[in-house]
């Protein structure tokens, strides 16, 4: 009888989740089941090779609010998942592991349950200072530890998670690290940029708006042209700040897939600085370190966090102070000018080679099968 996977998340996949989609359909019959809370702006699942169900519920962005249109979530999923019967339960996220658990519990005691954490949620990690979110944080971390027996692989896109927080409660033979690299699919029509307008680019989610603000301000004074690719979250101040600005092409929402390439190959240099005040931001590793590897060009990133630490070992980019646009004019004025960055397409070439998805993907395929193995599937 063919194996069944179920994939289960709490949101619309995102480029990582179809990454898993395409590993996993090949070892089975693949469901994938996801939460439409309304506010996405990722496309609904197409199904080529998987069976895709979206639960629409809406639900706002903050955890603390939506804790009733996750009962309900819960109850719908936990459903779907008793009828479908799956063999593995890829999740990521507590609230979706808690939903696995109750299925393995009540269904299917011999499931193998796949814990993924791409980010370390801020409630998790940072200081609350706020009393409600305070007794959130420690409710949560309670759940963590409480949990621990219930999943029998445990993914993280950076090692730092490992080190800073699940160590404490997690053995380490049950952590499998699964760098966010890219799908090289997405590049192969990748040519760099030659000539033109030195251009900077920054290309992903906009979220961290006092970080784009301090590079819409250093490209002013810099005279260089900006390249913004992504979709902004609420409210949109960035924006309307790059509005009939002839030195800034806002993309907005895009396709990766389709348009990462040509968009890349428009870049000189990528831009990936975050609010390093806060500690999940300290010790994540973003796709787009890979990607400016892969595409071979600089990459500005925030002091004090292990993406610096990475990318300065590496020798691909440069660290700048996350709060000022200062440093940041300096440096973007030293990397037109050639006088900074030339050396670092020869250190990408030099780390390419350990960017690969398959090699990656053949971990998780072990792993998964030894889990299986174990319990006799």
């Amino acid at each position: 009888m063919e194996r069944k996977i179920a994939i289960l998340i709490g949101f619309m996949p995102n480029p990582r989740i179809y990454k898993r989609i395409e590993l996993e359909k090949t070892m089975g019959e693949l469901h994938l089941i996801c939460w439409d809370r309304g506010n996405s702006m990722l496309a609904a699942p197409e199904g080529e090779g998987y069976t895709p169900h979206v639960i629409s519920i809406p639900a706002g962005g903050d955890p603390v609010r939506r804790f009733i249109p996750y009962r309900r979530f819960f109850a719908r999923s936990l459903k779907l998942l008793a009828g479908l019967r799956p063999d593995i339960v890829h999740v990521q996220g507590l609230d979706m592991l808690k939903i696995a658990n109750a299925y393995r519990k009540k269904h299917n005691p011999s499931a193998v349950i796949v814990y993924e954490v791409a980010d370390l949620h801020r409630l998790l990690v940072d200081k609350q200072k706020n009393p409600l979110r305070a007794a959130v944080q420690k409710y949560l971390r309670h759940e963590d530890k409480r949990l621990e027996k219930a999943y029998d692989l445990l993914v993280l896109t950076s090692e730092k998670y490992y080190e800073v927080y699940f160590s404490g409660f997690v053995p380490r033979e049950k952590m499998l690290y699964m760098p966010n690299v890219p799908d090289l699919s997405a590049f192969e029509s990748y040519v760099p940029k030659s000539g033109g307008d030195f251009t900077v680019g920054y290309i992903g989610a906009v979220r961290y708006k006092k970080q784009m603000e301090n590079l819409i301000a250093a490209g002013k004074q810099c005279g260089v042209k900006l390249l913004i690719a992504g979709y902004e979250d609420e409210p949109r101040v960035i924006e309307p700040l790059c509005a009939g600005d002839p030195n800034i092409e806002w993309v907005g929402r895009f396709d990766f897939s389709s348009r990462a390439a040509q968009l890349y190959g428009r870049c000189d240099v990528m831009y990936s600085v975050y609010n390093a005040d806060m500690h999940n931001v300290r010790v994540a590793l973003p796709n787009k370190l890979y990607e400016a590897v892969w595409c071979e060009m600089p990459l500005i990133v925030a002091r004090g966090t292990y993406l610096a630490e990475l990318t300065e070992a590496w020798g691909v980019g440069y660290a700048v102070d996350h709060s000022s646009p200062d440093e940041l004019i300096g440096l973007i004025n030293a990397l037109k000018s050639g006088e900074k960055g030339r050396d670092i397409p020869e250190n990408c070439r030099r780390i390419k080679p350990g960017i690969d998805l398959a090699k990656n993907n053949e971990n998780l395929r072990s792993r998964l099968e030894a889990a299986m193995s174990k319990k006799g599937i």
